[in-house]
């Protein structure tokens, strides 16, 4: 099986050099299917100041899809509603803001293979991190609205870039190249070591090429960067925080205790991590029920 450090050893042997996996990732970003188009259109609508309750219901009711699990949505037991008659009952009742939200873990969802084989992560447990991690920055910025929905996207799509460096790494035919580390740092590492850059930059790369803010993209692209832009760096710290969350989220799911490892008193942006953690763990308990779909 070729190491994650693999480029280094084909030029100690003066063997050629791998491709130029950079110019592959961007073919792939070109040619990533667009699957779900309607529920990124939603999103992006709804992040217009004046979005409205009747131009959003036009906008799941053009798309069958998206008709059926906005709907399927409002009948969940978190809005407090037995179910809508209609896709503006169900709107109204799920709220635009949290529909946003909807739209945007749809449309994800729909780009996940059931298997990340160059990761080794199933696609079910990929989704479940993701968004673990975007409830994270959510609470982490909680109390500022536009801030709290901007740190739920970059959490929620901060590993996007693993599934465009998968499908590469797929269709190059070196299928036995696999990531194996533990940490999101030393995976980075491998990744430059192997292709001369990140998911995290490959993410930043696809998000900007598919039409999302700065303001999302550029935070998702500089995770592992050395030197942090000044403006990103309050992100990038909190992404790291609420990467930490996501990942002690997945191993209280399998049953580890302590996950936190003592680390519960620890306090950033006045929260102590055992209140993110704690409030992260009940927004996935909270729609497990609807494979996160809502």
């Amino acid at each position: 099986m070729q190491t994650t450090n693999s480029a280094s050893i084909l030029s100690q042997r003066g063997l050629p050099q791998p491709r130029n996996w950079k110019s592959a990732f961007i073919d792939r970003i070109d040619k990533f299917p667009t699957r779900a188009s309607a529920c990124r259109a939603l999103y992006f609508y709804l992040q217009h100041r004046h979005s409205t309750t009747e131009g959003a219901t036009e906008l799941v009711e053009a798309d069958p899809l998206l008709t059926v699990e906005i709907v399927r949505s409002s009948k969940s037991a978190i809005y407090g509603v037995r179910g809508a008659n209609s896709v503006k009952d169900a709107v109204q009742a799920i709220g635009l803001e949290r529909l946003g939200r909807i739209a945007l873990r749809l449309w994800l969802r729909n780009l996940i293979p059931q298997h990340l084989t160059a990761y080794n992560i199933d696609g079910g447990n990929f989704i479940r991190r993701s968004f673990a991690c975007g409830a994270a920055m959510r609470f982490i910025y909680q109390g500022d609205a536009e801030l709290s929905e901007i740190a739920y996207a970059i959490g929620l799509l901060h590993s996007i870039g693993r599934v465009i460096v998968n499908e590469a790494v797929r269709l190059s035919g070196e299928d036995d190249l696999l990531f194996l580390d533990r940490t999101s740092r030393r995976l980075a590492e491998a990744e430059l070591s192997e292709f001369g850059i990140t998911h995290a930059e490959v993410g930043g790369l696809a998000l900007k090429a598919w039409g999302f803010s700065k303001h999302i993209y550029g935070p998702i692209s500089a995770q592992f960067a050395r030197e942090t832009a000044t403006d990103h760096f309050d992100w990038t710290q909190s992404l790291a925080i609420a990467r930490f969350t996501s990942d002690r989220i997945m191993e209280a799911l399998k049953g580890v205790t302590d996950p936190l490892r003592r680390e519960g008193r620890a306090v950033y942006r006045r929260k102590t991590l055992s209140e993110i953690f704690e409030y992260t763990l009940a927004m996935v308990e909270d729609e497990a029920g609807s494979d996160l779909a809502n």
